[in-house]
């Protein structure tokens, strides 16, 4: 997962709802925008098991002669428990599409093309890293005071990772040219063999749309950005 999981965590749904389509554009270090980012939801929680909840998140961010693409898809149950996350990641010559199944505390991740299959123990209700990023909405949208949200402790994206978010305080970024207060969150991620760390600036509409997320790589500061 590495910085990359940056572009992941920035997009998650709504915070109790139905259907969203969330636009973002992917800035460099030079100010370039360079590719872009869709998320798309479907379904709702609403705490029934058999309600099907989905968030797919589509990247684009090739630039001449080195594809960079990702498709990733996250089935939920009505209570956002993670049923099955899909990954198809393209960066230059490498490839990674693979297939994780959540049953009774178990995840199953099963790779592309006949290849191999591991298992790991998870919570009973365990979440990829876009159900993750649903449930932080939803808890920062329920919090009285952002300061004392708690999101989970760790969420599946192949291996599984554990992320703590601490708030860093309120900014006003101007999106479309209206200017927006936000809240800044810093998420320190860690997993087997990376650490990594990011923030993500959700807006103050009950929803928590994230507004922008900020990713620090050798290369300078990448930025993804919504776009109204």
């Amino acid at each position: 997962m590495r910085r990359g999981a940056g572009v992941l965590l920035l997009a998650a749904c709504c915070a109790s709802l139905c259907a969203e389509t969330l636009q973002y554009k992917i800035i460099w270090p030079s100010g370039v925008s360079l590719g872009t980012a869709r998320l798309e939801t479907t379904g709702e929680v609403n705490a029934k098991p058999e309600a099907v909840l989905t968030a797919m998140l589509l990247l684009d961010a090739s630039f001449p002669g080195i594809p960079v693409t990702g498709e990733f898809r996250s089935l939920m149950d009505g209570k956002g428990c993670t049923r099955k996350f899909e990954k198809k990641l393209t960066f230059a010559l490498r490839k990674t599409d693979e297939t994780t199944t959540v049953r009774a505390g178990t995840a199953t991740r099963q790779t592309g093309g006949g290849g191999g299959k591991s298992t790991l123990t998870v919570p009973p209700c365990a979440h990829d890293a876009l159900a993750f990023l649903q449930q932080f909405r939803r808890q920062l949208s329920a919090a009285r005071s952002p300061a004392t949200v708690q999101p989970a402790r760790s969420f599946l994206f192949g291996a599984q990772y554990t992320t703590k978010a601490t708030p860093a305080g309120t900014e006003k970024l101007t999106i479309g040219g209206t200017e927006r207060e936000a809240d800044r969150y810093r998420f320190q991620v860690k997993g087997p063999a990376s650490e990594s760390e990011f923030e993500i600036l959700f807006a103050r509409d009950a929803a928590r749309t994230p507004l922008q997320v900020r990713v620090t790589m050798a290369l300078g500061q990448f930025r993804l950005e919504l776009v109204p």
